[in-house]
This record gives C-alpha cells, structure tokens and sequence, in this order.
C-alpha cells in the first residue's frame, strides 16, 4: 500500500508541471501533426485498461490503470523524442 500511495503522489506532483514540445529544429508546424500520431501510436501500443465499474476502480484495479497509465505516456514520450522533440 505504501508503494501504492507514493506513485500516486509522485503522479500528482508531475502531473501539476507544465511544459510544451518543441522540435530540436526550431520548426514546430507540425507538432499537433506529429502529436497526434503519437497519441494514437501510444494507445494502439500501450492500452490503458478500464476499470469494470466506471465510476469507481475497485482496488485490485488501482496498481493495473496507473501501471498501464504509465507506459501508455512514455510510449508516447518516447514517440514524440523520436520524432525530435524535446520537453521543456
């Protein structure tokens, strides 16, 4: 449980950071282009899994979406790096 707790905070404390894409080139006029290929990539790739109740997660559930939640967003980090953006 413990475990559980601290991905939970370390998720809400990135998720609370901002920041935008932006091409190595300096060219960002195709960033929602290639963003939105990533997105789609990722979630063909890396699924995240729905909870059998949609309201509520029951807790053996909990650990399945954050995990799939997880490598769901670094597939696509990993996509957008790729394709020559960086984070900032």
């Amino acid at each position: 449980m413990k475990k559980i707790l601290s991905l939970l905070i370390f998720v809400l404390l990135i998720s609370c950071a901002t920041g935008t894409w932006h091409h190595r080139s300096g060219n960002n006029l195709d960033l929602n282009y290639h963003s939105g290929y990533c997105r789609s990539f990722a979630n063909s790739k890396a699924p995240i899994y729905i909870c059998r109740n949609p309201l509520m997660c029951a807790s053996d559930e909990i650990s399945v979406v954050l995990m799939d939640w997880a490598e769901n967003e670094s597939t696509y980090k990993n996509c957008m790096y790729i394709k020559g953006y960086n984070y900032r």
